[in-house]
């Protein structure tokens, strides 16, 4: 008998090609379970006939069909001749990638007005905002669902968190350190054109850091960005609606038992997913779907159904296909839901900037007695961090559990080595992700050697806040080498010229370093105070 494990992951930031991500996560858990004497291998992909490898554009098949099987066949230690078990690891994905905006002029400056100001915005409360209701004549009753969600809350007091000013002060060295590193990558992209032909994209920041600013945009008109059908409404409800239906086809296929992985930003996409209530759920369907999920079960009716003015001002737009009781049971959907893993994440940092788009469910009981949410966070990853304000206890489910990991050795590139498998690592995450996905017991954490303190919670706390004088380092360094490339690439003319009418010297570091500074608290002064008065 063969056990069929599922897995959905979920890509983060970034320009993601399709099956970009299975490849990269698939790879290397199998490299992971091949280390094993005990274990038999095989991928199996599924692809046109005329496929081929590495083409620029991926030829592997999707639709109703995984796209990647890793079959694992273990024998006994003792009688190599003997088969244990057969177990498949069933790869799909939730792929949101080309949800982004069309590259423009307006998208860039619309980037950097959001970016440089980011550390002054007003915490995004979304219809809880109670301050408003009253005067743009909102009334909870009228949106059904608010009452099932929670905005995430600190444990100690069940409060919504503030925005603190060391958080508004890290995401000030963050906005300014990219400032900084805009004019240098221009400048890079220039001359590495010249000298070796390399074509370095100068709004690289742009195409990486934009997604979560589409994430968390309030609005969207017709922009040509997301779904047609979600024209008007955030460009998030296009990215949860590829989330939810990938959901929705691994109940679907009705595997032994079934995992959701998820990286980055995807982590955020995944939690939506998660948390979405049963009433919503059906929304992101289309009619095929919905018909296959009535007929699985997991599609039913609830006991207090919506008002029309509730179906009207919902997010997505209700179809007129279905009725106003019509829900997806989170119950029957996460069955068979065995583990959730989030890695690299910013969750608690959307926690605090934007609670409205991460609220947590009221009911968690509905997720089965051994499910698992397992958080892996390193703490010199600038954007991962602790699920410290997603406690599922208080909604009836249970507590994430946290574990720092040494990704990389080297500062920001953590960010993207969770998952990679090094034979010269003793006990790397992935082989611990392969065998929890493969045995379906609870999760064993790392063992980890003891290096300098790590892992332990004081030393990771320290690791921290090396991590931020790391960005201040970096402010120095990228100043002075972009006082040399403008001072080199200056002519002398022009250079004489801005000394003798500002006495200031293009070659000294600190005039990018202090006035890039100053840029940013100057321009994230005047965007609150224009949108302060700009909104409602």
């Amino acid at each position: 008998m063969i056990t069929k494990v599922g897995i959905l992951l979920v890509h983060g930031i970034g320009e993601t090609k399709k099956f970009e991500n299975i490849e990269a996560v698939a790879s290397n858990i199998a490299a992971a379970l091949l280390s094993d004497p005990c274990l038999k291998v095989r991928v199996i992909i599924n692809d046109s006939d005329d496929a081929e490898y590495r083409a620029s554009q991926q030829t592997w098949l999707a639709n109703d069909k995984e796209p990647l099987v890793i079959e694992v066949t273990k024998h006994d230690p003792n009688d190599q001749n003997k088969v244990i078990k057969v177990t498949e690891l069933i790869f799909s994905e939730a792929w949101w990638a080309d949800l982004g905006k069309a590259d423009s002029l307006f998208s860039q400056l619309s980037f950097w007005r959001w970016g440089l100001s980011l550390w002054s915005r007003e915490q995004y409360l979304g219809k809880k905002n109670k301050n408003k209701q009253k005067e743009q004549g909102f009334f909870e009753d009228d949106f059904g669902t608010l009452n099932q969600v929670h905005l995430p809350t600190t444990v100690s007091t069940d409060k919504t968190p503030n925005i603190p000013l060391f958080g508004r002060y890290s995401f000030f060295v963050v906005s300014w350190v990219v400032l900084l590193i805009q004019p240098l990558l221009s400048l890079l992209s220039f001359v590495l054109r010249k000298i070796l032909a390399f074509d370095l994209r100068p709004d690289v920041l742009v195409q990486y850091l934009g997604d979560i600013k589409n994430y968390q945009e309030q609005k969207r008109g017709p922009d040509g960005a997301g779904y047609l059908i979600d024209i008007g409404q955030p460009l998030r409800i296009s990215v949860r609606r590829r989330m939810i239906k990938g959901l929705v086809k691994m109940r679907l296929a009705n595997y032994d038992r079934w995992y959701v992985l998820s990286h980055s930003l995807g982590t955020v996409v995944a939690f939506n997913g998660l948390m979405e209530p049963d009433a919503v759920l059906p929304n992101y369907l289309n009619e095929n779907l919905w018909e296959r999920c009535k007929k699985s079960g997991i599609a039913t009716k609830a006991t207090n159904f919506l008002t029309q003015k509730q179906a009207d001002n919902m997010f997505p737009s209700r179809p007129a296909w279905l009725d106003l009781d019509d829900i997806i049971s989170r119950k029957y959907l996460f069955e068979n839901l065995k583990g959730f893993m989030t890695y690299g994440s910013p969750l608690s940092k959307f926690g605090v900037v934007w609670p409205a788009i991460v609220p947590i469910n009221k009911d968690n009981s509905i997720f089965s007695a051994d499910f698992e949410w397992i958080n892996i966070y390193d703490p010199t990853d600038p954007v991962a961090g602790k699920t410290k304000y997603f406690d599922l206890v208080n909604y009836g489910g249970k507590k994430p559990i946290e574990i720092a990991y040494k990704a990389e050795l080297i500062h920001l590139l953590s960010h993207i080595e969770y998952l990679t498998y090094n034979s010269n690592r003793k006990n790397p995450l992935v082989k611990q992700v392969a065998y929890w996905l493969l045995e379906g017991d609870n999760f064993k954490q790392p063992p980890e050697k003891n290096f300098w303190g790590w892992p332990n919670e004081s030393v990771a706390k320290l690791y921290t806040y090396i991590r931020y004088l790391i960005w201040l380092l970096a402010g120095l360094f990228i100043s002075w080498i972009l006082g040399l490339f403008i001072s080199w690439q200056l002519p002398d003319s022009i250079k004489n010229e801005f000394t003798r009418s500002t006495n200031l010297d293009v070659s000294n570091f600190l005039i990018y370093f202090l006035g890039s500074a100053v840029i940013v608290f100057l321009f994230g002064i005047f965007v609150r105070l224009w949108d302060d008065n700009h909104s409602g």
